[in-house]
């Protein structure tokens, strides 16, 4: 009898790990373990994108926003992680972005939510990340090193129905109505000081909550920058992230 009770367990918990570790390959290039060149040299990990590869008036002014490194999470068996900084343009400071989908850079006026937003490309495998369903929620691992100690980077993901969906922020997405659920925008408070040779990781967790019950899961939409507010910060400032992986109890 006890070992019947054995194997059932092994057979659920089993069940459950495979479930879980399989359904985190849904996001591609989650450990940040492949790169890629352009034509211009810049380089971005497979499936995640800057400003680089933006569209939009001013696409391309701000480039090495992001390189990759081998300083790694604890326990990590990867190799990489991403490293995102800010940049200088034409004396505005503008927030290191990493996004699995694409971004549009129309204004120099960073706070123009109409012209400034990443979105899901759905036309083109580079620019968009296809799920089933919503995640009970979203892990990533990240070595935040600011000059300030009150700077916070954001994190947040959004999982819609199947449109070429805009995000902006939480109020100023669109169309608002294939929003399925969200997760954050979640502020990341600085793990280490900027230049120091600390380098702590903390890894962050943060559940979906359901905004649209009648909207169908189509795709997901994840984006890490360097502040949460835009054009705030220092150019001394650094955001490693690894292992982003999706989260599902059932």
């Amino acid at each position: 009898m006890k070992k019947l009770v054995f194997i059932v367990l092994i057979s659920f918990y089993g069940n459950h790990i495979f479930s879980q570790n399989n359904n985190c390959q849904d996001i591609k290039n989650n450990g940040f373990e492949t790169w890629n060149y352009d034509e211009d040299g810049n380089i971005e990990p497979d499936f995640w994108h800057t400003i680089t590869s933006a569209t939009g008036r001013y696409a391309g002014m701000v480039s090495d926003q992001v390189s990759r490194s081998e300083r790694t999470r604890p326990g990590s068996t990867g190799r990489y992680s991403a490293l995102l900084r800010p940049r200088s343009v034409f004396g505005v400071l503008t927030n290191g972005n990493l996004t699995n989908g694409r971004i549009n850079a129309g204004s120099m006026r960073i706070s123009n939510k109409a012209d400034n937003y990443d979105y899901t490309q759905r036309d083109d495998p580079r620019f968009c990340t296809p799920v089933s369903r919503v995640p009970d929620s979203i892990v990533a691992w990240v070595c935040y090193r600011t000059k300030s100690h009150s700077s916070q980077a954001n994190f947040v993901a959004v999982v819609h129905s199947d449109v070429n969906f805009i995000y902006a922020g939480p109020k100023d997405s669109r169309p608002l109505e294939a929003m399925c659920a969200i997760s954050g925008p979640h502020p990341i408070s600085r793990t280490a000081a900027a230049g120091s040779d600390d380098y702590t990781w903390r890894r962050v967790s943060v559940p979906f909550v359901t905004t649209n019950k009648e909207a169908k899961p189509s795709y997901i939409l994840i984006l890490f920058s360097t502040n949460r507010l835009a054009g705030e910060g220092s150019s001394k400032d650094e955001m490693y992230i690894d292992d982003v992986e999706l989260i599902y109890n059932d």
